[in-house]
């Protein structure tokens, strides 16, 4: 199978964690350990406990925990950037323009097959052509951004004039596609889009789309965005956003933040607030993604 490796440009949405998608359902174990929650088991004792357990598809607790979470990084992709996605194996990678890490065709495809060269789980890239991906007018068509290495589209195409079409040409491509939360649901829903992305403060969003039979993966919008209420910072959002039903976070500028949000997910898990078993299932629907676009 073809390593790729590359920085995204949006948000998007691979993925599928840690080469999440590369493991068709059919052959996706089903998680078969239960999640020990006692409060008295010591952090040492709960983390060892929890890393021997594996979830889908022979996923560890790190990776399971890296394969929930969409991150980007700021400036040029450094040995440093490359150790610190081997080590948290995030499951996507988002690439947009502010982060001035993406240039030309060749540097995008480069960036996107470096990363994913990391990996021990295939790992989705996303990116927003309507956010400005920094291409020619021909790579923000969905057939360009798949030739430079994106698996996700981002692309808000509620705003399309006929929402089928606009995923269905997505898919045509060789794309995921994804819907923002102000969508018509049934619409979208009807036409097979794998990502709904909400608000991750606004968790009555969450359910909307559950409740309408959606059974694909809810991303949260952007948890760096500036407007975040100071009550949230994004570990806190990311632990909140996915604690009450959401499935994959997005930390789409800094590797600090992302890391902190990676430790704070785990904590969570750990003492029990984040059933284990809920990460197994955002994990699953990211595993049954399947091979359809992947590389």
């Amino acid at each position: 199978m073809r390593r790729a490796v590359a920085l995204l440009s949006v948000l998007v949405v691979a993925g599928c964690g840690p080469r999440v998608a590369a493991t068709s359902p059919s052959a996706t174990p089903k998680p078969t350990v239960e999640l020990t929650t006692s409060p008295a088991a010591s952090a040492a004792g709960g983390a060892g406990k929890q890393d021997a357990v594996l979830g889908p598809a022979g996923m560890t607790l790190q990776q399971e925990i890296g394969a929930v979470m969409m991150v980007g990084f700021t400036g040029p992709l450094t040995p440093a950037i490359l150790e610190d996605w081997r080590q948290h194996q995030f499951g996507s990678l988002i690439v947009v323009p502010i982060n001035h890490n993406g240039g030309d065709a060749i540097a995008i495809r480069q960036l996107i097959q470096s990363v994913r060269g990391v990996m021990l789980h295939q790992m989705m890239a996303a990116t927003n052509p309507e956010g400005g991906a920094g291409q020619s007018a021909p790579a923000t068509t969905s057939r360009g951004l798949k030739a430079l290495g994106f698996d996700i589209n981002l692309a808000p195409v509620a705003d399309a004039p006929d929402v089928t079409a606009a995923i269905a040409d997505i898919h045509a491509a060789g794309m995921y596609a994804a819907a923002k939360s102000s969508s018509d649901f049934r619409a979208v829903i009807a036409a097979h889009v794998e990502f709904v992305m909400v608000g991750h403060l606004t968790v009555p969003s969450i359910a909307v789309p559950k409740d309408l039979g959606y059974k694909g993966v809810i991303i949260s919008d952007d948890l760096q965005m500036a407007a975040l209420s100071p009550q949230y910072p994004p570990p806190a959002a990311a632990v909140r956003f996915l604690k009450n039903g959401g499935d994959m976070v997005i930390v789409s500028h800094d590797l600090a933040v992302a890391d902190a949000t990676y430790a704070a997910i785990r904590a969570a898990v750990l003492n029990g607030t984040y059933p284990r078993a809920q990460l197994d299932g955002s994990v699953q629907k990211l595993l049954s993604l399947g091979l359809r676009y992947m590389p």
